[in-house]
């Protein structure tokens, strides 16, 4: 696999942009409640995607299968794994919600196995082991050594969200979509704050506590603008320049640099045993996601 400097780029400020979501969602939780916060984001992202559409002359998805991928995208992708994970922000470091998300891609080579039959190569099986022992290793001595400042509740909560995000990844690669990405995009934004309202009502009240100051406003439009729009732009500039499975393959940065993130920006202490569990991790997330000429793109998580 070569790597020009172009794609180097690309794919370092994909990596950078998907893990400060997690250190902006740290952020986000202490202004809002979870769920109502996640709402209000996917409603706003789904009206300015909509407006944008409208300007450039561009509909929502036409075909009633590209709809219905769209709608349950938006409900494993948008709506269960976030809701989820920003349930997990409010008992647990936003780094360690990163490296377990940062396991999807092992979760979905195991699925992809038996429900899209896909070959589960001697290297993929070596990057399953490696990750999961690396991701494992670093829990381990969280939980149990010097840095006890994670809730295994809290883990427990933002792994069943990162496997409700391989169900989806896993579903996109099944149905597939030949719609245009920002339709599709818009219509999972929708569906999300549909899902997600109703629970936000039951779980968090008709009147939740929301500081409306500045914090707020710029998690908002970091989360609603800058990631749904940045990080789209980005991928598809990545799968164009580089193709989908060295794209893909870039997925190994994030737990490294979410964890750096999260350091600089929250302080949160990172130990000599997350570094070296890292190198398990990154080295597996790369082996699952070795580039392949049979590779077909996939939608940014």
């Amino acid at each position: 696999m070569r790597i020009g400097w172009q794609v180097l780029l690309l794919g370092l400020a994909f990596c950078t942009l998907w893990s400060s979501a997690f250190t902006v969602g740290k952020f986000a939780v202490q202004v809002a409640p979870p769920l109502w916060f996640l709402t209000i984001r996917f409603g706003l992202a789904f009206l300015v995607m909509w407006l944008v559409l409208l300007v450039m002359r561009r509909s929502l998805p036409a075909r009633g299968p590209d709809r219905w991928t769209g709608i349950w995208l938006g409900i494993l992708n948008n709506a269960a794994y976030l809701g989820l994970a920003f349930i997990a922000f409010t008992m647990t470091s936003s780094s360690m919600v990163a490296l377990i998300a940062s396991l999807m891609p092992l979760v979905t080579t195991a699925l992809a196995w038996p429900v899209l039959g896909e070959k589960l190569t001697p290297l993929k099986v070596l990057g399953l082991i490696f990750g999961t022992a690396g991701a494992w290793f670093i829990l381990w001595h969280r939980l149990g050594g010097d840095l006890q400042i994670d809730d295994p509740f809290g883990l427990g909560v933002a792994a069943i969200g990162m496997i409700c995000l391989a169900c989806g990844t896993v579903l996109y690669k099944k149905r597939g979509s030949h719609a245009d990405p920002l339709a599709m995009n818009a219509v999972q934004a929708l569906s999300a704050s549909v899902v997600l309202l109703p629970a936000a009502f039951l779980l968090e009240g008709h009147s939740p506590d929301i500081d409306w100051g500045w914090t707020f406003v710029w998690t908002q439009a970091y989360s609603a603008i800058v990631m749904t729009f940045g990080a789209l732009l980005l991928w598809f500039a990545l799968i164009r320049r580089a193709g989908a499975g060295a794209a893909s393959a870039f997925h190994f940065l994030n737990p490294g640099i979410a964890m750096l993130i999260a350091w600089l920006a929250l302080s949160e202490p990172v130990g000599t045993t997350d570094i070296v569990g890292l190198i398990p991790v990154a080295i597996g997330i790369l082996m699952v996601n070795w580039p392949t000429r049979k590779q077909a793109p996939e939608m940014a998580a």
